[in-house]
């Protein structure tokens, strides 16, 4: 066996299994054995895609995790339709397998592997069996693209406004929130009538994006709303992938945090004034990954998201 082979052989062995600690050596390792190891990165995404609830078997395996990673990285384009295909499996085997990297990964990994073509990317976000945190994470690709320069904001504007017609997703998805979503980070001025229209309409929630969000859009102008949408693109770059994984909760000895979000703004006197000494009230609208107002420690979204919603 030729020494690159062994070299290959123990990197992937390393990145087999998560024992708690980031696997800085192996990672650098398969960065600077690029053209070697990309083929062994897409064949474990092909076991991925072609049994599922294999990988599922053990909970320590990670090899999946660092080869999307590591793909993306490499702006791998030959990775890209299969990415798309193994988000596209039904959410019982792709949210115990991918976790929070659905959410917080997910678009970046489209978007460098894309290749400047967002078509397979838009078959995600209309495809009504794949699992809506999926799509919205194809959604915000989609926004990367446009920041970009892949898209024009005005033809992702003329898409995004056509999947407001009530058959995109089942009675009651969190689709059409979604959308708004996207619609918002990029700045919502020509499709407010359609938006407005959604509302009335019940698709769109208002305890995920309220109304006022859109008018604070309007407020504060385009060139600041894609400002926001701007730094999530270069906040994960995934350019330096130790600083993008080493931060990982389920690592035990992280070597930096995870840079933040832009802090929003402090209330002004008055609103500081009128609710200093009051008891703590439930937010109104937490966001789906904050922390829950419960004070469990969990995820909006894996705890009263659904209780808040119903009631």
């Amino acid at each position: 066996m030729e020494r690159t082979d062994v070299k290959i052989k123990e990197i992937l062995a390393a990145l087999e299994f998560n024992d708690g600690v980031y696997q800085r050596e192996a990672v650098e390792a398969a960065i600077a054995h690029k053209e070697e190891i990309i083929s062994y990165l897409i064949e474990i995404l092909e076991g991925a895609l072609a049994d599922p609830a294999k990988y599922l078997e053990d909970s320590r395996y990670f090899a999946h995790i660092y080869a999307l990673m590591l793909l993306a990285h490499f702006k791998e384009e030959q990775a890209h339709r299969l990415i798309v295909d193994v988000f596209s499996l039904p959410e019982k085997f792709v949210s115990p397998l991918f976790g929070d990297t659905i959410t917080e990964d997910l678009p970046t990994l489209l978007y460098r592997t894309c290749g400047g073509s967002i078509e397979q990317i838009k078959s995600l976000v209309l495809n009504k069996e794949a699992y809506d945190f999926c799509r919205s994470s194809a959604l915000r690709a989609l926004n990367y693209a446009v920041i970009g320069g892949i898209a024009s904001r005005e033809a992702m504007l003329d898409f995004y406004g056509s999947l407001f017609t009530g058959k995109e997703a089942e009675p009651g998805s969190d689709f059409w929130s979604l959308v708004a979503t996207a619609v918002y980070e990029i700045y919502p001025e020509e499709l407010m009538d359609v938006i407005k229209q959604a509302y009335q309409d019940d698709l769109i929630w208002s305890g995920h994006i309220g109304l006022d969000s859109f008018e604070w859009a309007l407020k504060q102008g385009k060139e600041q709303t894609l400002a926001e949408i701007r730094a999530d693109v270069e906040r994960n770059s995934l350019e330096d992938v130790h600083e993008h994984m080493s931060w990982w909760t389920c690592f035990d000895h992280p070597k930096k945090s995870r840079p933040q979000a832009v802090p929003a703004a402090k209330p002004d006197k008055q609103t500081f004034l009128s609710t200093k000494s009051q008891p703590y009230q439930k937010p109104k609208k937490p966001k789906r990954n904050d922390p829950c107002w419960c004070g469990s420690g969990k995820k909006y979204k894996y705890c009263h998201f659904k209780s808040d919603r119903a009631s």
